[in-house]
């Protein structure tokens, strides 16, 4: 009897060793396991990182591409304008040439804008058949300070930014500016540029003119109106 009693004691040692024994492999094991799991998680984090810095530098690179395009753009604007500007010093120009120095001033402005399709030009209610489309007839630069003081006052962040309309028959140029206010740095102070291009006109014996101008809370607006006297 008492061999079967120690026969059977050490059975439950060996088999208390084993199960000991079987219980750290496998922690072991676990262990091992998370570890690879967890380098395994580090890696894969590196690898995003790896392929987010690239899309990232893709972002800027387009980013640089529009910005080169647009610099581009007023460059060349920039040129036309300063040509139009030291060039044509006739003290008359004709109303192509005008509108032709708006695009492009308007062209050289968009570098501060940005909004896409914020500035509405609206020509085409230009009688191409009047003889002043051609004929100088009008102020060289008239219509440069209502577009400046667009550009100084108003919102360059406005989808809605600039409305601008010209208008020929066969004798009257109409010249019309809508801006939306900047009512966080919109100054009353008035510049000499109004002052300035009312005595040109006053000068004039060959035209009649009219400027109106009107504002609200949203939208300043400036109209200038010249008829040719035949």
């Amino acid at each position: 009897m008492f061999i079967v009693i120690t026969v059977i004691t050490i059975l439950l040692l060996i088999s208390l060793i084993l199960w000991y024994q079987e219980r750290e492999r496998r922690i072991d094991v676990e262990e091992r396991i998370n570890a690879l799991e967890s380098k395994n998680k580090e890696l894969y984090t590196d690898k995003l990182k790896f392929q987010l810095q690239p899309h990232t530098l893709k972002n800027i690179l387009a980013h640089l591409q529009i910005f080169a395009n647009k610099l581009k753009i007023g460059m060349e604007s920039l040129s036309d304008t300063l040509d139009y500007i030291l060039y044509k010093n006739n003290n008359l120009v004709s109303v192509e040439d005008e509108i032709e120095f708006i695009k492009q001033y308007l062209k050289l402005n968009d570098l501060f804008i940005n909004e896409i399709d914020s500035v509405n030009l609206d020509d085409n209610k230009i009688n191409k058949s009047s003889k002043y489309l051609k004929k100088p007839c009008i102020p060289h630069l008239i219509t440069a300070h209502f577009i400046e003081n667009a550009f100084k006052h108003g919102d360059l962040n406005h989808p809605d930014f600039l409305k601008i309309s010209i208008e020929l028959t066969e004798n009257t140029f109409r010249f019309t500016v809508v801006n939306r206010i900047n009512k966080i740095t919109n100054s009353a102070k008035k510049g000499i540029g109004l002052s300035n291009m009312k005595e040109r006109l006053a000068l004039l014996e060959s035209i009649n003119h009219e400027i109106k101008q009107s504002c609200n809370e949203d939208e300043y607006q400036s109209i200038l109106v010249i008829k040719f006297i035949e």
